[in-house]
């Protein structure tokens, strides 16, 4: 497995600091509920929160109770995320301190609420977590999750792969078969449509990894938009063109993008940023109707023509909607079928402790289109 090092004058903004206090509300703040499924484990667990400071510290918090239809996981490992440190850096998506963070998380169920039926005490399984609930937050050793978020992990699938699905695969997937209206299984006579084009600007990214396979197994013909280092991993997971973006203007690039696609570009998205999202949005179809979704956090406002329909792509709604289970669980099944590859890793043992320098990789763009994963 490859390893990185911090760049040399990289320093963490956040300081993690030790404390006794439990950073989580009490049981009865949690759920009202007891009737619970345990596991015989200790009644603590160890938390990583962001405090009244916005610093970091480990916490040790007392063990939560579940409501019926809740599970409770102990993680084995974590996948980060650029949101994780622009949470803190930029003071969002909190709704008060002290707070636990983290989206994504693999491990073993350790308990059950008493309505779960397709789930099991031991089962390994991945989620994907909403910010609004603490107990969700995946910088712990404990989690508490909906059962309709929780799903089992294919036995050709580690704990450190399962780990990179709930963001950015599940962003790729659900941004192309719920707001592109894409289909999830692919019609099996070719279409007699012509050939349709999604141009994704960042497909190094782990979610633009996660899209370009999607899309193509939805029939797309996807132009990315990369770096040079990273051509060829594109090619190989099925971009049929790689604009190299090295030494290039966004005008440039953008140029280039609608000479391969022409005006059948009917699909893009963009995962860098406010520029890159206003040429990118000028790539798609002139005359047909078209779909593009800025996904950098924050999303920047677009403008963009009459036939093009900008998608704000909200990922709660996979916790809201419990029929959002159903891309989460195909996203599974082509992951398990080999249809879909989970991007490379970086893995980063030493639990929470390494959270911070994790983050800190993040920030300072090291991770060169590998995904970073903390091992518990």
């Amino acid at each position: 497995m490859a390893t990185m090092t911090l760049v040399q004058n990289a320093r963490p903004a956040h300081r993690v600091r030790r404390s006794s206090k439990s950073a989580y509300p009490s049981v009865t703040e949690c759920s009202t509920t007891k009737s619970t499924t345990y596991i015989d484990k200790p009644l603590s667990h160890q938390a990583l929160v962001v405090n009244q400071d916005y610093q970091y510290e480990l916490s040790e918090s007392s063990r939560p109770q579940l409501g019926p239809h809740e599970i409770l996981l102990r993680t084995k490992a974590i996948g980060l995320n650029p949101i994780d440190w622009k949470t803190v850096e930029y003071k969002f998506c909190m709704p008060s301190l002290p707070w636990i963070n983290g989206r994504e998380c693999a491990g073993v169920i350790e308990a059950v609420g008493t309505a779960v039926e397709d789930l099991r005490i031991g089962q390994r399984v991945w989620t994907s977590t909403y910010y609004r609930d603490r107990r969700a937050g995946c910088f712990q050793e404990l989690v508490v999750v909906p059962q309709h978020t929780v799903l089992p992990l294919p036995d050709l699938l580690n704990f450190e792969e399962a780990a990179c699905l709930g963001v950015a695969g599940l962003t790729a997937a659900m941004t192309l078969w719920k707001w592109f209206e894409l289909p999830m299984v692919r019609a099996a006579a070719p279409s007699t449509a012509g050939e349709r084009f999604a141009l994704i600007w960042g497909g190094a990214t782990t979610t633009g990894q996660f899209g370009i396979q999607i899309a193509v197994e939805a029939g797309l013909k996807v132009i990315a938009v990369a770096s040079q280092r990273m051509k060829q991993r594109l090619l190989d997971l099925g971009a049929h063109h790689v604009v190299v973006r090295d030494g290039q203007s966004l005008a440039d690039i953008a140029s280039q993008v609608r000479q391969i696609g022409g005006d059948d570009i009917v699909y893009g998205i963009d995962l860098v940023g406010p520029q890159s999202a206003a040429y990118g949005v000028e790539c798609l179809s002139h005359q047909h109707p078209a779909k593009f979704a800025p996904l950098a956090v924050p999303a920047p406002p677009i403008n963009a023509p009459k036939n093009v329909d900008v998608v704000n792509v909200e990922m709660k709604r996979f916790v809201l909607d419990l029929a959002s289970r159903e891309y989460a669980v195909r996203l599974t099944e082509l992951v398990a079928k080999g249809r879909v590859e989970v991007p490379e890793r970086h893995v980063l043992p030493g639990g929470l402790a390494a959270v911070e320098d994790g983050l800190t990789r993040l920030r300072c763009g090291e991770t060169g289109g590998k995904k970073l994963v903390i091992r518990m």
